[in-house]
């Protein structure tokens, strides 16, 4: 972040310059790159001349701290400069023991008419007004970190394997109002075809080496062996890491059903499920809405486990989940061996013919921050958050990995906010960065 301070020529901001100081100590420790000249800016074109300095060192976050009173005119017209930046309005509010020590600030009366002229002014910004301690840094962390997210995801691309599948309208989008509010790319110029052809030029001493490396540490099912279901699994995560590279994807989805598992006869289960504990964010039927929501989970988080997956209400309460295939081997308990199983014929369209891979294992239980990103009748985007907890029971069927989901509150309010069948979790509280993340980027969130 890169930050500025300004205050009137006739009133020094030395106490200012001290509490913003302590500040910047605190994100500093929390691994955050500042940038401060250390001295406070009097005139507007002191300002100006801060900000083009700032400005090449490309900050996520602009914090703009009035140590003192200024004429708003002084500090506004030089923003105008960053009007579509990241801006953070701090301001430091007076205090009793401050003053008697001889400290009357006047930030706060500089800050409350600059706050109303930058709204006046339509400004995208963000305004706190307390004294720096671990608690108001930590406001201002989370703020920056959604930031540096909402750009990132505008320097994102994301690959596209088909379009929506088997008629889902919840895997339907519009790529103008995706970079309208994302700024993310969707590359579908690879279609199923192209996997294929990829797939075929797979060396088969690459597709050995993985085949090695996953059946030391899970128990495979001699099935997929004999009907080489392993073997084209393999062949298909080499080809869509190698696209992945290729083509700059931070994720990708894939029109699975029924293209993959009637016609190539091999689910793209278990590359999906290997991809992602990798870092490539994946999911299936072409959702792309889930995709998103997916990488801006996994872009706000400290790198904890997710996964994707449908989500059902249980008349027993709490929600089941549970996937046909796509489970990322993170979210297995300590100690589980993961299982690697034949995925079950009733996946194709005639029901006889599927081949591929289900990892099967039993989750591990924890707190998780839940949600999905989805169209809204208003013409944007909302997200459906919330925290709650999982804990994994046997599996319900052909060796899916199956959990309970409860959510935070009741289930349902829960069920009836429900936006589609498929939701992301990740074990992690990260409800405040999600809602800084869409308030960044006029986004409706739904709790």
């Amino acid at each position: 972040m890169g930050i500025i301070l300004a205050s009137h020529v006739r009133e020094p901001s030395s106490f200012s310059l001290k509490l913003l100081t302590t500040g910047i100590e605190l994100l500093r420790g929390m691994n955050v790159s500042v940038s401060f000249n250390g001295k406070a800016c009097a005139s507007d074109t002191e300002i100006r001349q801060e900000i083009n300095k700032l400005k090449a060192e490309n900050p996520d976050v602009y914090i703009v701290c009035p140590g003192n009173w200024i004429e708003p005119p002084v500090l506004c017209h030089p923003l105008e400069m960053i009007r579509n930046e990241h801006i953070l309005l701090w301001g430091f509010p007076e205090s009793l023991k401050y003053i008697r020590e001889g400290h009357f600030l006047g930030s706060n009366s500089a800050f409350t008419v600059l706050r109303s002229a930058m709204k006046q002014m339509e400004f995208s910004f963000r305004a706190i007004q307390e004294f720096p301690d671990k608690e108001s840094v930590q406001s201002i962390y989370t703020y920056l970190l959604a930031a540096a997210v909402s750009r990132q995801m505008r320097e994102t691309k994301l690959g596209l394997i088909g379009y929506c599948s088997m008629g889902i309208y919840t895997t339907c989008f519009d790529q103008h109002k995706i970079r309208s509010v994302f700024g993310t790319e969707i590359d579908t110029s690879a279609d199923s075809y192209i996997l294929y052809r990829n797939m075929e030029n797979v060396p088969a001493a690459e597709v050995e080496k993985v085949e090695y490396r996953l059946m030391e540490r899970c128990s495979v099912d001699n099935a997929v062996l004999e009907d080489q279901s392993m073997y084209k699994s393999i062949q298909m995560y080499l080809a869509l890491k190698s696209m992945s590279k290729d083509g700059n994807w931070s994720g990708l989805s894939v029109k699975c059903q029924h293209e993959f598992s009637t016609y190539l006869r091999c689910t793209a289960c278990l590359p999906l499920s290997i991809l992602t504990d990798e870092g490539i964010m994946c999911t299936d039927e072409g959702d792309i809405h889930s995709l998103l929501t997916m990488v801006v989970m996994r872009l706000l988080s400290d790198g904890s486990p997710i996964y994707f997956g449908d989500i059902y209400k249980l008349e027993e309460g709490g929600f089941l989940m549970d996937h046909c295939g796509l489970s990322p081997h993170s979210c297995a308990g300590d100690g589980e061996r993961v299982s690697l199983l034949p995925q079950t014929p009733r996946i194709s369209k005639d029901g006889k013919t599927t081949g591929g891979v289900v990892s099967s294992y039993s989750f591990r239980e924890g707190d998780v921050t839940i949600g999905r990103i989805e169209n809204n009748p208003s013409g944007t985007y909302s997200f459906h958050l919330s925290r709650g907890r999982v804990k994994p029971i046997d599996s319900i069927a052909y060796g899916w990995s199956s959990l309970i989901f409860s959510p935070e509150g009741n289930d349902e309010e829960f069920a009836e906010l429900q936006l589609a069948n498929h939701y992301i979790f990740l074990y992690e509280d990260i409800v405040d960065r999600i809602e800084a993340y869409c308030s960044i980027n006029r986004i409706e969130t739904i709790h």
